[in-house]
């Protein structure tokens, strides 16, 4: 688990500022996802089955329907950490293209290292996040220099220079199938049903859709349900009993454990978190 020291949600994808002290299980994410420590006791990520540190000098990157867990043990000192989830399409037309699956995906690399001046801006906007306001026009050119940096450590201009290992949903009926899982995400879907509807048998359909996406359809739909409910949780007229049936929850204590499995904050705490940042909020 994680306490929410600050969460900032707006056009740029999600900034959070966590305080972890357990693991977190497979997830995955639809945005370029960087972690930063800002203070406490090194941790260490399992990414797409290969371990990366994050450690003071070395931040651990994931990019976008990558599957990574945190497998920290527990008892040890918090790790107070910056999570960026940046949504591609921020990137301009670069980003539209990795969300596309037609260019190379941002991050060649699952480490790298962090430089003096990164480590400076990250927490820079760290201090700005605990003191749960800020304002649109401060926060959005600190974040928008933080990413660069990170691009630059990362020894890439946002596009990699390794091809991606996966030509990403290249089957229409795949195509079809991601289509339908966004415009409703929950933990209701059939899946059975959905091959039926794209053309597929059931197994047919999860060998295709690993093939072209590296992710079983239940864990991509997981991660659109988690991504939805960061949305949602972010504003307070929705409340968490509404959030939890619009997924599909059978009871609201079963999202608050998926939630809290995957993103290691528990909904009321990602609640408490939330931070304003100007007119961007969403």
């Amino acid at each position: 688990m994680a306490d929410a020291l600050g969460i900032a949600v707006g056009a740029f994808g999600r900034v959070a500022l966590l305080s972890a002290t357990e693991p977190v299980q497979d997830h995955a994410h639809s945005q370029v996802h960087a972690l930063i420590k800002i203070s406490g006791a090194d941790t260490s990520f399992l990414v797409d089955g290969q371990t990366a540190q994050m450690t003071d000098r070395q931040m651990v990157l994931v990019n976008p329907w990558i599957v990574h867990s945190n497998d920290r043990e527990i008892g040890i000192d918090p790790t107070i950490l910056l999570a960026l989830y940046i949504d591609p399409l921020w990137f301009g037309e670069q980003g539209n293209q990795i969300v596309t699956g037609f260019h190379k995906l941002p991050f060649h690399q699952i480490v790298a290292e962090v430089s003096p001046e990164l480590h400076s801006q990250a927490r820079h906007l760290a201090d700005q996040m605990a003191d749960f306001h800020t304002e649109e026009d401060h926060f959005d050119p600190l974040l928008r220099e933080l990413v660069f940096s990170v691009l630059q450590c990362s020894k890439t201009d946002a596009i990699s220079d390794v091809s991606s290992r996966r030509a990403f949903a290249s089957d229409p009926r795949v195509r079809r199938a991601i289509r339908a899982f966004r415009e409703e995400p929950s933990k209701e879907i059939d899946l059975t049903e959905v091959a039926k509807n794209v053309g597929l048998s059931r197994s047919q359909f999860y060998a295709r859709f690993r093939q072209c996406t590296g992710l079983s359809p239940r864990t991509y739909i997981d991660t659109l349900c988690c991504e939805r409910a960061a949305n949602l949780l972010s504003d307070p007229e929705h409340t968490i009993a509404e959030i939890s049936e619009v997924l599909g929850f059978s009871a609201q204590g079963h999202f608050t454990r998926f939630f809290k499995s995957k993103t290691g904050v528990s909904p009321n705490n990602f609640r408490m978190g939330h931070i304003e940042v100007g007119r961007v909020l969403i």
